[in-house]
């Protein structure tokens, strides 16, 4: 795996990997702990606090360096739907 991210890095600026979630298995850990930086993908409704905070402390015991946290499948709102198509049309 070092091996290709040095590879890689000569001909990318960003390099995006996409793990298995934190918990399930290990191989997020072991790809975070070679990253310049992670991301922790929570979504919205599905996962429960003390998961995200477990996922949290086993990114953190291999040094991942943790640059922020996106919530996605978050659900929109008919007021914000309106909002959104008004701006765009």
């Amino acid at each position: 795996m070092a091996t290709l991210l040095a590879a890689l890095s000569k001909h990318y600026d960003r390099i995006v990997l996409d793990t298995p979630p934190v918990i399930s298995v290990t191989d997020a850990q072991i790809i975070s702990s070679r990253a310049d930086a992670t991301i922790l993908i929570v979504p919205y409704g599905i996962a429960q606090k003390a998961a995200v905070i477990d996922a949290k402390v086993l990114l953190q015991k291999v040094n991942a360096n943790i640059i922020g946290v996106v919530m996605n499948r978050v659900p929109t709102t008919a007021q914000s739907n309106y909002y959104y198509d008004g701006y765009y049309n």
